[in-house]
């Protein structure tokens, strides 16, 4: 869900699906002749021009999508900006991409790649993705990246204990702030220990910090 409502506010930040920026012109320039897109009639530079959430893009794909989907989007490729019909191919795609996995791994760089091509937008991406963790852990009772206060402090002590055995990837200050530095503890910590690698502090990653720390103590 992060990786949905982060990429819809970084590509559209209005919540609403829409054309692609450019005219007829810019679209002609770019997209007509196009035989990776399956644009291969004249016009289709044009009528097959980005729409929706994530820019459908190409005769190829609008006629892809729209078998998956049992939509007439080849013959009115202009369905692709309806809200619902938008929010359908978003999860088409990332279906297909496989970008839930990287999503739940906290690979948040690879999901960017994977919807973008490269990391455009990456700085609204991710500023986004990190207030949404925030907001999902402090419902959950679970620390991030970005979480403030004194169980932060806790959770670094526990790292330097474990750490003095596992040297951890950068120097932990006993700040009140879960910064980078304690993600990257933190992750270490998990791979370690045989838990996911998300670099998140539930449950989980508590009680095993615990109790590494207790046998660190004891040796």
């Amino acid at each position: 869900v992060i990786a949905i409502v982060a990429t819809i506010a970084t590509e559209v930040a209005s919540f609403e699906p829409i054309n692609e920026f450019g005219g007829e012109k810019y679209f002609a320039k770019h997209y007509e002749h196009r035989r990776d897109l399956g644009n291969t009639q004249p016009g289709d530079g044009v009528r097959f021009h980005g729409r929706g959430f994530i820019q459908l893009t190409g005769r190829a794909n609008y006629r892809n999508y729209g078998q998956k989907l049992g939509l007439p989007l080849e013959d009115e490729p202009e369905l692709a900006l309806q809200p619902e019909v938008a929010a359908k191919l978003l999860a088409s795609y990332f279906a297909d991409r496989g970008i839930a996995e990287a999503a739940r791994a906290g690979d948040w760089e690879r999901v960017r790649r994977k919807v973008n091509g490269g990391l455009n937008g990456w700085d609204r991406f991710r500023s986004i993705v990190a207030r949404l963790e925030q907001a999902a852990a402090a419902k959950e009772g679970v620390l991030v990246e970005g979480s403030l206060g004194p169980d932060v402090i806790a959770l670094k002590k526990l790292l330097r204990t474990w750490g003095k055995e596992q040297p951890l990837p950068k120097p932990l200050k006993l700040t009140p702030l879960f910064g980078p530095a304690t993600t990257a503890a933190v992750k270490a910590f998990q791979k370690a220990n045989g838990i996911q690698a998300t670099g998140k502090v539930g449950r989980k990653t508590w009680v095993a910090l615990e109790a590494a720390a207790k046998t660190e103590v004891m040796h």
